[in-house]
């Protein structure tokens, strides 16, 4: 179900009102630039697929984990269960 669509589209003054949020708090939250944190489990993801696909899609999140300690990239293992969970990997 997508909620972008002209059937489910609601006027930002419309949600702003029910949330109980300004207009320009909105907008200014929607202009913020991507958290450090975001960024870092995006460039996670990327090295995630590129691991699991080397693996010919058999490795789990515990040899991904093992394969991205091999690189030098640093991340705990449930971290990157998760990603991979979000990838559906």
């Amino acid at each position: 179900m997508r909620l972008d669509t002209e059937e489910y589209a609601y006027s930002v003054e419309f949600m702003c009102g029910r949330l109980g949020v300004s207009r320009s708090g909105y907008y200014d939250w929607r202009s913020r630039p991507e958290s450090a944190t975001a960024q870092r489990r995006e460039e996670l993801k990327l090295l995630i697929e590129k691991a699991f696909d080397m693996s010919d899609s058999t490795y789990g999140h515990r040899r991904i984990q093992a394969q991205l300690d091999r690189w030098g990239v640093s991340a705990g293992l449930e971290l990157v269960r998760r990603l991979m969970r979000e990838q559906g990997l």
